[in-house]
């Protein structure tokens, strides 16, 4: 793990730990460990943190749900049309989130074979 991807691990921990909604409080402990950050990328990063994980937990819950119900019958995962509004609305909040993960993955991924071809360039 590089420094950075520390950093930004580091920054998450605290956010939890601040409930993620005490930025200045986050903001400080930042500063105080060195580590410089914007008070607005700080917001917006603790904001789409806190709906992040909220989805990983709602998901995890979900799959728990689904494997007690597997193991209790044999029946197949709720299909949408018997799920509630609610369960529709995470779920669609979930597959949005999964579907941007895999874009940023397939972007960085794109670069660096990008990079990766231009020093194949390089050496011939």
């Amino acid at each position: 793990m590089s420094i950075k991807d520390e950093k930004v691990e580091l920054v998450k921990r605290l956010i939890r730990a601040n409930n993620y909604r005490q930025y200045d409080k986050t903001l400080e402990q930042c500063v105080e460990l060195g580590i410089n950050i914007n008070r607005i990328a700080l917001t917006r990063f603790a904001d789409k943190l806190e709906l992040i994980d909220k989805a990983e937990r709602s998901r995890a819950q979900r799959q728990q749900a689904e494997r007690q119900q597997s193991n209790s019958s044999t029946s197949t995962p709720l299909a949408a049309r018997d799920m509630t509004y609610e369960q529709v609305k995470q779920r669609e909040a979930e597959i949005t989130f999964e579907l941007g993960a895999l874009r940023i993955k397939e972007n960085a991924l794109l670069m660096e074979l990008n990079s990766l071809s231009e020093r194949l360039k390089d050496k011939h």
